[in-house]
């Protein structure tokens, strides 16, 4: 992969696709004004690159702030609490754009086989096979059929997949 240059357009793409509101980190900072002030997005560019070049982040980029969530009403379990972290809006932003190039580079270059949904954007993940098999077995019950099936777990699948 070449070496990542960012530049301020970078920036400001990966901006303009994130959502106004979303929680932010220690910086208490909201995508919404970082749409608004574009002059910031070659100082935000260069800081990038600058960490990027030390390869090393400074702490308020990847210091975050964890909410404990009740997963039901019972709220003086502990165990009943699942841990939220927000970043901060700086760091979501760079990872953005370094998502950005790598899925650019993997497309490209045809790195990665169609069939590997997980991690391609848009895709469902495990969810298709999930409800091709709840179709499947309403379909079966509806009509009053037999049906065998097997599921089949291989080891290092990834790595037994032709990539050609």
């Amino acid at each position: 992969m070449d070496p990542v240059l960012i530049m301020p357009d970078d920036v400001a793409e990966a901006v303009r696709r994130a959502p106004n509101w979303k929680s932010p980190g220690l910086d208490g900072l909201h995508h919404y004004w970082l749409k608004g002030f574009m002059v910031c997005h070659a100082v935000l560019a260069r800081q990038f690159q600058e960490a990027l070049d030390q390869k090393s982040l400074p702490s308020l980029f990847t210091t975050g702030i964890t909410h404990l969530v009740p997963k039901d009403r019972d709220s003086t379990d502990p165990s009943k609490y699942c841990p939220i972290t927000c970043l901060p809006t700086i760091y979501k932003t760079l990872t953005s754009i370094l998502s950005a190039r790598i899925i650019r580079h993997l497309n490209s270059n045809q790195v990665m086989s169609r069939a590997q949904n997980g991690c391609r954007g848009g895709g469902r993940g495990t969810k298709e096979p999930l409800l091709i098999d709840a179709v499947i077995g309403k379909v079966v019950k509806r009509n009053r059929r037999n049906l065998s099936a097997a599921w089949i777990d291989y080891k290092k699948a990834f790595d037994s997949v032709p990539h050609t």
